[in-house]
C-alpha cells in the first residue's frame, strides 16, 4: 500500500495511507440516521476533505482536532474530491515530523476589525440627496423633523453615516491579530501570535487606502478557508463586504476569499451570530463584553462614533491603537465563546 503522498498527486480508487491534521470535525446523519463525519484535514502538501462513515467509526477512538494516520482512497462526489477513510488512529509530532519532516501547519484564526470614514467627495452628494427623498416621501418622520429642524445639522449627520456604505465611505484603518483556533493543541508544537495594522503606521501617519488595501491582501494571501478561521463582529455583514468593495473601488483585482454567499459561510466565525447562536439578531461588541466581564475597548476619548472627530483632530494614532483593541477584545470573546459554546 501506499503511502505519504502528496495530496494534490493522491490517485484515485487506490488505497493509501496520510498523515494529516484534522482542522475541524463536523457530524452528520445520513438519511436512515446513521452517523458520519465530514473532516477537514491538512498537511504540508495542501488540504483535503476526508469522509468517515459509521461503519467505519464503529469502535474506534473518536475523531477530534489534532494528529491523525488515515488510510482510505480518494473519490469524487458531486464534482469534489474528497478521501473516503476506512482507517484511522492518532499519531505523535514525532512521526508527522518523521515522514513529512516537518511540523504541521496549525489552523489559523485572524481576527479582523475595520474603520472607516466618509468620502471628502460625498459631502457634495448629501443635500441633494436628502431635497430629492424629502420631495419623494422616502424620509422617515423623525428624520423629517431633524431636517427642517436644522438642515444643515441632518446633513452633517447623514456625512459621517456615509462611513458606514462603501460607495460612500473608505477604509482608513485595518487591524488583524493572527493567532491559533481555541481548542486546537498539539502537545510539544507552539503557535506564534501576532497583531498588524494598514492604513496607519504605528507612528500615526497615514497610508493611501489603496496602499492599505493591499498590504492586508498580501497578509491573508495564505489564508485557507478550508482551515483557517476569519473572526469578527458582524464581520459577515460589514467588514468584509466593505473591504472587497472597497478594493473594486479602487482598481485591486482580488478574488474575495471567502463566500458570503452561504447561509454558514465557511471559514468565518462572526461573534454576533454566535452570540445567537447563529441567528440574525444584532447586538454592539461592547455589551457582549460588559456581559462576559470582558474590558471594553472604548474610552470616554475613544470610541468608534468618534473616529470621524479624532480623524479631524490629526489623532490618527488614537484611532489606530483603538482599532487594534477592538480586535484583542473581539479574540477574547471569540475564545470565550469557543470554549463555552463547544464544551
Amino acid at each position: 500500500m501506499k503511502g505519504n503522498i502528496p495530496i494534490p498527486e493522491l490517485p484515485f480508487a487506490e488505497e493509501v495511507w496520510l498523515m494529516v491534521a484534522v482542522t475541524s470535525v463536523r457530524e452528520r446523519r445520513t438519511k436512515d440516521g446513521k452517523p458520519f463525519r465530514e473532516i477537514n484535514a491538512r498537511n504540508s502538501t495542501g488540504t483535503l476533505p476526508l469522509k468517515v462513515w459509521s461503519d467505519v467509526l464503529e469502535g474506534r477512538e473518536e475523531l477530534r482536532p489534532g494528529l491523525w494516520g488515515v488510510t482510505g482512497k480518494l473519490e469524487s462526489f458531486q464534482d469534489r474530491n474528497q478521501f473516503v477513510v476506512s482507517e484511522y488512529r492518532p499519531i505523535t509530532i514525532e512521526q508527522y515530523r518523521e515522514y513529512l519532516g516537518c511540523d504541521p501547519l496549525l489552523p489559523r484564526a485572524f481576527t479582523l476589525d475595520i474603520e472607516t470614514l466618509a468620502l471628502p467627495g460625498f459631502r457634495d452628494r448629501v443635500g441633494p440627496k436628502l431635497e430629492k427623498e424629502l420631495k419623494l416621501g422616502f424620509m422617515r418622520i423623525e428624520q423629517q423633523q431633524r431636517y427642517l429642524e436644522d438642515i444643515a445639522a441632518e446633513e452633517e449627520r447623514v456625512y459621517q453615516l456615509g462611513s458606514l456604505n462603501a460607495t460612500s465611505g473608505r477604509v482608513l484603518s485595518i487591524a488583524v491579530h493572527i493567532g491559533p483556533v481555541p481548542g486546537f493543541e498539539i502537545e510539544g508544537l507552539t503557535s506564534n501570535q501576532s497583531e498588524h495594522a494598514f492604513g496607519i503606521d504605528e507612528d500615526g501617519n497615514e497610508q493611501e487606502e489603496a496602499q492599505a488595501l493591499k498590504d492586508f491582501l498580501a497578509l491573508m494571501s495564505d489564508f485557507d478557508p478550508e482551515c483557517d478561521l476569519l473572526v469578527g463582529h458582524n464581520v459577515v455583514n460589514f467588514d468584509l463586504p466593505f473591504i472587497f468593495q472597497r478594493c473594486l473601488a479602487n482598481n485591486i483585482a482580488v478574488k474575495p476569499f471567502i463566500d458570503l454567499s452561504e447561509f454558514r459561510v465557511q471559514g468565518v466565525y462572526d461573534t454576533m451570530r454566535g452570540w445567537w447562536l447563529g441567528g440574525r439578531n444584532r447586538v454592539a461588541l461592547d455589551d457582549i463584553a460588559w456581559a462576559l466581564g470582558i474590558e471594553s475597548s472604548k474610552t470616554g476619548e475613544v470610541e468608534g462614533s468618534k473616529v470621524f472627530e479624532l480623524y479631524q483632530a490629526g489623532k490618527l494614532a488614537e484611532i489606530r491603537e483603538y482599532n487594534l483593541n477592538d480586535v484583542r477584545v473581539t479574540r477574547k470573546v471569540y475564545e470565550r465563546m469557543i470554549a463555552g459554546f463547544n464544551a
